[in-house]
């Protein structure tokens, strides 16, 4: 059945509107897929329950081969925790096939905010304890978390304002309403490039290769990552010869030249695993968000 496959177009799901991360992500993939196999893959965006639709739609499709997810932190090992009545199990009904790209986020702050680094920010927040505001795209999302993560490690108050999204909440960073944000690079960098925001550090543990005079905040706080994460999934009983030759034409894609440029320009470093090893990862992920969904006490609604 692989060696024939696909005889016919293929659906690749976008959990969320058009023009994000991974709408953007999922299509480049798409794109050079239908070039490949000379057959297209379709993407298709089913929005709502932050990515719950689309994933329980892909779990619950036909495994032919036909219909699979581009995956985020939410689906597959976040909303678990943020939101109730799980439609479906994440590692049980989900199938890796690889991880596309990782993305950080950039810590933040509006620049009337006295602080030019991560200890200035954190030694700040300290001597003013509840009297600093941060801001994400919602409950649960990585932005969320990421910043209960670092206030978990910190030990700083600071006090969560959650928007509808990266921009509402990235415009009232810009007007001071909020003081500070750990929020997708893709979405931030814009504002901080044109001096809007004063960017702090990146997420990840190191440094990130496209901007390498900005500190990581691991440097000063020992042992802090997070980062948003793009994969392609398939439900659980989908032939592991169809997900194994995908698995390679992606890798063989994202690894070349010119989908590393691009995956980069984005903001992004592209990945390219195994379903093995995404797998082990996707439960490592899941653990670690899931200590910090309970430190900050978020109730699933």
């Amino acid at each position: 059945m692989a060696a024939d496959w696909p005889t016919h177009p293929v659906k690749f799901v976008v959990p969320f509107s058009a023009g994000g991360t991974t709408d953007i992500l999922g299509r480049l993939v798409a794109q050079k897929l239908s070039e490949e196999y000379g057959q297209q893959f379709i993407v298709e965006n089913k929005p709502g329950a932050g990515g719950n639709i689309a994933a329980d739609f892909v779990a619950k499709s036909d495994p032919d081969g036909y219909t699979f997810i581009v995956g985020t932190p939410g689906t597959h090992a976040i909303n678990k925790y943020v939101q109730k009545n799980m439609p479906y199990d994440p590692i049980k009904d989900i199938q890796p096939v690889t991880i596309i790209a990782r993305v950080p986020n950039l810590m933040s702050v509006n620049p009337d905010v006295p602080a030019k680094s991560v200890a200035e920010f954190i030694a700040l927040a300290k001597s003013k304890p509840g009297q600093f505001f941060y801001g994400t795209p919602g409950l649960g999302s990585t932005a969320h978390l990421s910043t209960e993560l670092f206030k978990s490690m910190t030990g700083i108050d600071i006090v969560h304002v959650p928007y509808k999204g990266s921009a509402p909440a990235l415009t009232d960073l810009v007007a001071g309403r909020v003081h500070v944000m750990i929020d997708n690079l893709p979405a931030v960098l814009p504002f901080a490039e044109n001096g809007n925001v004063r960017p702090l550090a990146i997420s990840t543990a190191e440094r990130w290769p496209l901007l390498p005079n900005i500190p990581s905040i691991g440097e000063t706080v020992k042992g802090y990552d997070a980062a948003s994460w793009f994969t392609v999934a398939a439900p659980a009983k989908v032939s592991k010869d169809i997900v194994m030759k995908l698995n390679k034409s992606i890798i063989k894609y994202i690894k070349s030249p010119e989908g590393i440029e691009r995956i980069r320009k984005l903001g992004g470093e592209p990945i390219g695993n195994t379903p093995e090893e995404m797998q082990a990862f996707v439960i490592a992920e899941t653990e670690k968000w899931g200590k910090v969904a309970e430190f900050a006490k978020i109730q699933p609604q």
